[in-house]
C-alpha cells in the first residue's frame, strides 16, 4: 500500500491558530516532523486570510522546511468531507515528489519546455495543476496555450474566486495570469470532470445560429426542439404566443435549471462538452439565447441541473475514475492524495446541504487525503468549465 500524503485543514479567525492546528494534524498522522521528506506543498486559503497569505506561506515554509508551494485563494475551500464557505480556513497537503519531477511556475517563473527531459530521460512537462486569476483577459486562450506546452496534454485546476487582490500561490503570493506546478511523466495523475447535470434528450445538430443565439436545431426551431425534449404536448409547443400566452410564460418557468451542453460531434461521442446556461427565449422567432458564443459548436444537448442530476453525475464521475484506477493502476490502495476543484455555484443546496458534495466524493472514493478549492471556473484539459467539479488523483 502506498504512503499517503500528509494533509490537514482547520478554521479559526487567527491564521496562526489554524496553521498550528494543521501542522499538529500532519505530525500526528505522519508520526514524524511536519514536512519530513516533503518537497511540494499544496495550499488553499479562504479569502478571509488573503491579506495574511504571505505571512502564512512564510510560516509554513519555516515550520515544514518545504520550499515550494502552489495553491489558490477563494471564497470557499474543501477538505475531506468538509467545505468551508465564507469563513476563515485553510487546507494543505504535502507531497514528496522528487525535485526533478516538478516545477512551480508563474508569470515570473516559466514552466519547463515541452521537449525538456528529467535526468532519467522522462518528459519533464507532462501534466500541470493550473490556477488562474479571474481578472485575467482571454483566460480560455491562455488555458488552451498552456495545454500546448505539455507533452502529455493534461491540464487540471481552477480559477480563483477570491474577493481580494491576492488570488494565487506559486512559491509566493501573487495575482494575474496563470500559475501552478508542472509535473513530469514520473508523476501519475488521473483526472475527471463532473458537470452536475444530465441530458434530457438526444444530441441535436445546429443548423442555424448567430453569436449567442440558437435559431434552429435539426432544421426545426430551437425552442420547439427544447419543449419537445422537455415532454411538452404538441398543441402547446405549436401554439403561437399572444400577449402573456403560452408557451412564452410556460417556457420561462420550464427553463429554470435548464442548461445547454455544446461541442462538436466528436466531442459528444466521448461525453466531452461544455455546459452553459440558457439565458433567454424569443417565443416569436422560436429561438434561444445561450450564455456564450456558439461559433465553435456544431451540436448541442439540453440538460437539467438539479439535486438528483448533480448527485448522479458526480457518482458517475467518481465511479469512472475509480474503475480506471482499479483496471490500469493496481487499485485504489495506490492513491496517495487528491485535489478537488468545484464551482462556487455548486455549494449550498445543489447536493443536499452543507458539505454534501464532499461527503459524496469521499463515500465514492474512500478515505483518502483530499483538499480543494471552490472556484470561479474549472479547468480540465484545454477547457474552462462552469458549474463543474474537477477531481485529480495522484498515484
Amino acid at each position: 500500500m502506498s504512503r499517503q500524503f500528509p494533509w490537514a485543514h482547520a478554521t479559526h479567525p487567527d491564521w496562526r491558530m489554524s496553521a498550528a492546528l494543521c501542522l499538529a494534524q500532519i505530525e500526528r498522522a505522519s508520526r514524524v516532523g511536519a514536512g519530513a521528506g516533503a518537497t511540494l506543498g499544496f495550499l488553499y486559503l479562504t479569502d478571509h486570510h488573503a491579506g495574511d497569505a504571505a505571512d502564512i506561506l512564510a510560516f509554513l515554509r519555516d515550520r515544514t522546511g518545504v520550499t515550494h508551494w502552489t495553491g489558490a485563494i477563494g471564497v470557499g475551500i474543501a477538505a475531506g468531507m468538509a467545505e468551508y464557505i465564507d469563513e476563515p480556513a485553510m487546507a494543505l497537503m504535502l507531497a514528496d515528489f522528487p525535485p526533478d519531477d516538478f516545477q512551480v511556475f508563474s508569470g515570473a517563473a516559466r514552466p519547463p519546455d515541452r521537449t525538456a527531459r528529467t535526468p532519467d530521460g522522462r518528459r519533464a512537462a507532462w501534466t500541470a495543476l493550473v490556477h488562474a486569476d479571474a481578472a485575467t483577459p482571454d483566460l480560455p486562450d491562455l488555458i488552451h496555450d498552456m495545454q500546448g506546452k505539455l507533452a502529455g496534454a493534461a491540464v487540471f485546476g481552477g480559477v480563483s474566486s477570491s474577493r481580494h487582490p491576492q488570488t494565487m500561490i506559486a512559491d509566493t503570493v501573487l495575482s494575474g495570469g496563470l500559475s501552478g506546478v508542472v509535473l513530469s511523466e514520473n508523476v501519475t495523475v488521473v483526472s475527471r470532470v463532473s458537470q452536475s447535470c444530465q441530458p434530457i434528450g438526444p444530441v441535436h445538430r445546429i443548423t442555424e445560429s448567430t453569436g449567442h443565439r440558437l435559431n434552429r436545431l435539426d432544421g426545426e426551431p430551437a425552442l420547439d426542439v427544447l419543449l419537445h425534449d422537455m415532454g411538452m404536448p404538441a398543441d402547446i409547443r405549436q401554439r403561437r404566443p399572444a400577449s402573456g400566452d403560452a408557451p412564452a410564460n410556460l417556457a420561462a418557468v420550464l427553463l429554470q435549471g435548464t442548461f445547454v451542453g455544446m461541442g462538436t460531434g466528436d466531442a459528444f461521442m466521448h461525453g466531452d462538452y461544455l455546459v452553459r446556461p440558457l439565458i433567454g427565449v424569443d417565443p416569436h422567432e422560436r429561438a434561444l439565447a445561450i450564455g456564450t458564443d456558439l461559433e465553435s459548436a456544431d451540436h448541442v444537448v439540453f440538460c437539467r441541473r438539479d439535486r438528483a442530476a448533480a448527485q448522479a453525475d458526480l457518482v458517475r464521475t467518481c465511479t469512472a475514475l475509480r474503475e480506471h484506477i482499479e483496471s490500469r493502476h493496481g487499485g485504489m490502495e495506490r492513491v496517495r492524495g487528491a485535489l478537488y476543484i468545484s464551482c462556487l455555484g455548486r455549494t449550498g443546496t445543489l447536493f443536499g446541504g452543507p458539505s454534501a458534495e464532499m461527503q459524496l466524493v469521499q463515500q465514492q472514493l474512500g478515505d483518502l487525503p483530499l483538499i480543494g478549492l471552490y472556484a470561479n471556473g474549472e479547468i480540465c484539459k484545454d477547457r474552462l468549465y462552469w458549474y463543474a467539479g474537477v477531481l485529480a488523483v495522484f498515484l
